[in-house]
């Protein structure tokens, strides 16, 4: 029987699309069948975006050995509904993750992406809530210190804390940091990562207290300083100077993570008219732009989003959105953006 893309069958339908003679069992979430015309896959959740999904282990041997052959079979997906098990289609195995020897957990993307009145169906997001308000911008330029600080309590608010780290002998604004981060592993960051203890360096009276994700450049301070200026080691042929100051920097930094970092979010190159579209109803942050990740990078943001807006050029930007809540991207499914991810 053929299986239109994106129809609902029934369960022993989907599974029937293995070949006679399948083997099906379950597993932690999923179910599946193993047979002469590949593996069969039906998820209860798992769809992640309109094209990954995660497939829970650990998975049976049998599907193990089928996954193990050369060349790997075909993997078909289904997506399961209290009506019935909606045909996502083919897919490729992006990852196979493993403990111990065995697969604890499997990721595949469709060759189909699926349209997202399919993937609402599938992934359905409610109301977001009420979200932090934005009020700590009226504290910018002036007192970057208390905007960070009430930014991070409201953006993370649903993080539990821990302790902070020790933070004596560190520049004042290091120490609001490592204050308003409270023990949180997601304020230090991954794509530009915030020590949690300052390194020394070579650099006469600099300390490093960062870096980027892949280690591409070093952020040094000074020392000494109520509020001392910042540089990138690595970024240029000499240590390239951030316009800002250590402490309006550090806000920064905190939005920066808040806009690469988060799940729901994407990222997208976009021209300056769907620029306009996607920060028209955000407000600027008031801060000089950022030297990354591009050489003008500026903030905004509005009650549960940021977005950072990069710019290299005036014709393309790079644009990076991060969200409390899923449904607070649903806007920019309606943009045309060619995203290089997006979960929203």
């Amino acid at each position: 029987m053929e299986i239109r893309l994106w129809s609902v069958v029934a369960e022993p339908v989907a599974l029937a699309a293995a070949g006679p003679g399948a083997e099906e069992t379950g597993g932690s979430g999923a179910w599946f069948a193993a047979g002469p015309h590949g593996v069969v896959v039906v998820v209860a959740g798992g769809v992640r975006t309109h094209e990954d999904l995660t497939v829970p282990g650990p998975l049976p041997r049998v599907v193990e050995r089928h996954l193990a052959g050369e060349p790997q079979p075909a993997v078909l997906a289904f997506a399961r509904l209290p009506e019935g098990c909606l045909a996502l289609g083919a897919a490729r195995v992006t990852r196979i993750g493993r403990r111990r020897g065995a697969v604890q957990d499997l990721e595949l993307r469709l060759d189909a992406p699926l349209p997202y009145e399919f993937l609402d169906r599938v992934r359905p997001t409610g109301p977001p809530g009420p979200q932090p308000d934005i009020d700590w911008v009226n504290l910018l330029p002036d007192d970057p210190a208390t905007a960070l600080e009430r930014f991070v309590a409201g953006w993370y608010n649903d993080v539990p804390s821990g302790a902070p780290e020790k933070t004596a002998g560190l520049p004042q604004p290091l120490q609001t940091f490592h204050r308003a981060a409270a023990g949180r592993a997601e304020v230090y960051g991954r794509a530009l990562e915030i020590f949690r203890e300052a390194a020394a360096t070579s650099e006469p009276g600099m300390i490093a207290f960062g870096q980027e994700g892949d280690g591409v450049f070093t952020l040094l301070t000074e020392a000494a300083g109520d509020d001392p200026r910042v540089w990138y080691h690595g970024l240029s042929d000499q240590p390239l100077r951030e316009r800002e100051r250590l402490g309006a920097y550090l806000m920064m930094v905190a939005l920066a993570h808040a806009a690469m970092d988060s799940s729901p979010g994407g990222m997208a190159f976009a021209d300056r008219a769907q620029t306009r579209r996607i920060v028209g109803p955000l407000r600027r942050v008031p801060l000089r732009p950022m030297r990354w990740p591009c050489a003008k990078s500026r903030f905004y943001v509005g009650p549960g989003v940021v977005a950072l807006v990069g710019e290299d050029d005036g014709d393309w930007f790079e644009v990076y959105v991060g969200a409390r809540h899923r449904s607070l991207l649903r806007r920019l499914r309606k943009l045309g953006l060619d995203w290089e991810s997006f979960d929203g």
